[in-house]
């Protein structure tokens, strides 16, 4: 019984055994043959996972081809809490290498999460990547970024981008879909940790890279603007400013500044207000400046002529509605020197001569009351009043630059109307698209939105803004080496409740040179300056004027104007007499203009045009003084160095700087912390930023 109940046992088991094994062959044969093509996909997805493959986004560059954007590879650092072995190791290498706070590495290890970011976008060196690496847990993953050559330069205009590289402000945003490409597609294999080898990528496609954007901006005349605003607003105590520089016959933007802005691209500075471009979303009364518009329907309707009279009354009319105020009294003038004078009365008489509807007819046609189509966003149509909401009051205030809110974009596009002959010209911020694999071009070109005068009704304007430079209230915009012309504003500030703020006064100047051939037109506007500066005449006058001579010697702009000028004066008739502009002049013709006036001219140098003069053009000289010019060729000069002066004190710094030629521009008090250019440049331009700040610290002293 025993042999016989054992030897059952035995085909039972053997039976299961045989059992079972044909079952697991069975299954065998119906996993690698009839369901392969499934567990071969499923073991595909395991290994094999499809990644984005990020383009390179594209640049931004300034009219002549310097990048004020670029697209660079960044490293963002991740932690795997699940994966760290050795916390304190890692806490402290990444504060080592990165800065960054142990504190926070331990509350991500401490998160319950499988996977934190530490850093977004950061420039690591290869050192510093090797030994990230080597840490269990911490990874370092390579994405596009974006670096910005010239800082804060023209930031309101280029914009920034977000975390994930996508426009958000600015120029960034506006072409966001041009410069952004086309991502790629790669599949990864990953190994049996399920993390990525290196050595196994594919490449299913290739990523389309972004394309380049360049706009019409020049960041040399940028600099200028930006500083010069930055010293209108202090020296006359206003709370911002702004300053457009156009090239008034393609309608193309050289220079856009606004002051405050935005000091930096920081994640805190972001959301900041200042990003928005004021010179296009906020409206003000313009103020005098609109009576270039008030002229224009008036001698094109032929209501006026220059030589019409008019009775100024001494500077006080009743006309009934209102009491008009002139700033200074006159008594019967003609028109044109009504409109270089900036009589309110004499504009607010001749416009009873226009119809409601025509003058209204003419507001529209130099663009107010519309967009100018920049391809910024938030950008401000104005507000112009349709003719049935007027008063009785409003067509002859109107005529002065009241109840009409207008933009400064506006603005400086209407001036721009008389220097095409009459016709309205499209603003323009980007010269063209340059594809980032072809590199084929696609540019724009001028566009003439309408007629709005004829010929010689900007013929006739013109000579009236050359007059108000010339006798009016714009002779602070003179400079020395040729002829400007301009307009004068000043405006008071409504207020959102109606009326106007008491005190409170929006002063504007909108010049253009030289006056027989313009080169560029550019407004400035400064929001409430001091009560004595609130003449546009009086302080954004002296502003073109400083423009003017900064852009005559660190631009190429008015080159050809500065050859063979005279002045009318001889030596021996020189009383407090003022330098001459000898700038960019042969050195030949230099030493024989200096001879003709009878100036001691002192010349180092051999060949070439002159480059930089002590003192400058415009500067008071005494009988015996010399003038020192430096002369070199286009190849060999590479411009001004600039001294450090990081450590000194402020007033040490500023007399430093005076001494070598140099203006100052401070931004804070106490010493001098950084400044901009960087000491050793060579530059053209001689103004500096100075950023100053607190005693403390370790600061570099300059050379004494």
């Amino acid at each position: 019984m025993t042999a016989r109940a054992d030897s059952r046992r035995v085909y039972l088991v053997g039976g299961a055994f045989v059992l079972m094994t044909m079952i697991l062959w069975a299954r065998l044969v119906h996993v690698q043959y009839f369901q392969r093509e499934r567990y071969r996909a499923v073991a595909r997805n395991q290994m094999m996972v499809a990644e984005d493959v990020p383009s390179v986004r594209g640049f931004i560059f300034d009219r002549n081809g310097r990048a004020l954007a670029m697209g660079v590879r960044l490293h963002s650092i991740s932690l795997s809490p699940d994966e760290v072995t050795n916390p304190r190791r890692v806490a402290a290498e990444l504060q080592n290498e990165l800065d960054i706070p142990s504190g926070q590495v331990n509350r991500a290890l401490r998160s319950g999460k499988r996977f934190v970011w530490l850093e977004r976008q950061r420039l690591l060196t290869d050192e510093a990547i090797e030994r990230l690496s080597a840490l269990k847990g911490v990874g370092i993953h390579m994405e596009p970024g974006r670096i910005y050559p010239y800082g804060s330069v023209a930031n309101e205009i280029v914009g920034f981008v977000g975390v994930d590289n996508e426009g958000m402000t600015g120029i960034e945003a506006a072409f966001d879909f041009q410069l952004r490409g086309v991502f790629g597609r790669a599949h990864v294999l990953r190994n049996g940790k399920y993390t990525e080898d290196r050595y196994h990528r594919f490449i299913e496609k290739k990523p389309r890279n972004g394309n380049h954007v360049y706009l019409t901006i020049d960041v040399a005349l940028q600099e200028i603007a930006e500083t010069e605003l930055a010293c209108a607003v202090a020296a006359n105590d206003a709370t911002s400013g702004s300053i457009i520089v156009m090239d008034p016959h393609t309608g193309e933007i050289l220079a856009l500044a606004e002051y405050p802005s935005p000091k930096s691209r920081s994640r805190s500075q972001r959301a900041d207000s200042l990003w928005t471009l004021r010179t296009m979303s906020h409206v003000y009364e313009p103020g005098s400046t609109f009576k270039l518009v008030t002229a224009a329907a008036l001698i094109d309707s032929r209501k006026v002529t220059a030589e019409s009279k008019f009775d100024a009354e001494e500077g006080r009319a009743n006309v009934g509605v209102t009491v008009i105020v002139d700033p200074h009294p006159y008594g019967e003038i003609t028109f044109a020197e009504a409109f270089a004078l900036s009589s309110n009365i004499v504009m607010y008489k001749a416009s009873k001569d226009l119809d409601n509807d025509e003058f209204y007819r003419y507001i529209r046609l130099f663009g107010f009351g519309e967009k100018t189509g920049m391809p910024l966003r938030g950008e401000s149509a104005g507000n112009v009043r349709p003719v049935d909401n007027w008063s009785l009051r409003t067509k002859g205030t109107m005529a002065f630059g009241q109840e009409v809110a207008v933009t400064a974009l506006q603005m400086i596009t209407a001036f721009a109307v008389i220097l095409n002959d009459g016709v309205l010209i499209a603003p323009r911020l980007v010269r063209g698209v340059v594809d980032g694999e072809t590199g084929k071009a696609e540019e724009t070109s001028p566009i003439e939105v309408r007629r709005v005068v004829s010929r010689s009704t900007a013929k006739t304007l013109r000579q009236f803004c050359t007059r108000a430079v010339a006798e009016g209230t714009g002779v602070l915009a003179q400079v020395d080496f040729m002829t400007v012309a301009g307009k004068t504003g000043t405006a008071q500030k409504a207020s959102p409740r109606g009326g106007y703020l008491p005190g409170k006064y929006v002063a504007s100047f909108i010049g253009y040179a030289p006056e027989e051939d313009p080169r560029i037109l550019c407004l400035i506007l400064l929001d409430e300056p001091r009560y004595d500066a609130r003449y546009g005449g009086s302080s954004c006058a002296p502003v073109f004027a400083s423009m003017c001579r900064e852009m005559a010697e660190a631009t190429d702009l008015f080159s050809g104007l500065l050859v063979g000028q005279k002045l009318e004066t001889p030596r021996s008739k020189r009383v407090d007499s003022r330098a001459p502009n000898f700038l960019r002049m042969e050195r030949s013709a230099a030493l024989e203009r200096g001879r003709d006036l009878g100036f001691n001219v002192l010349c180092t140098g051999e060949l070439g045009r002159v480059v930089s003069q002590q003192p400058g053009p415009g500067m008071p000289m005494d009988e015996d003084d010399v003038i020192r010019l430096a002369v070199a060729d286009g190849d060999g000069w590479r411009g001004n160095a600039i001294p450090d002066l990081r450590g000194l004190a402020v007033q040490e710094a500023e007399a430093k700087a005076e001494q070598l030629g140099f203006r100052c521009v401070l931004v804070g008090n106490g010493v001098v912390k950084a400044q901009n250019p960087e000491p050793g440049e060579r530059v053209r331009r001689r103004m500096l930023r100075l950023y100053c700040g607190a005693v403390g610290g370790q600061a570099r002293g300059g050379s004494r």
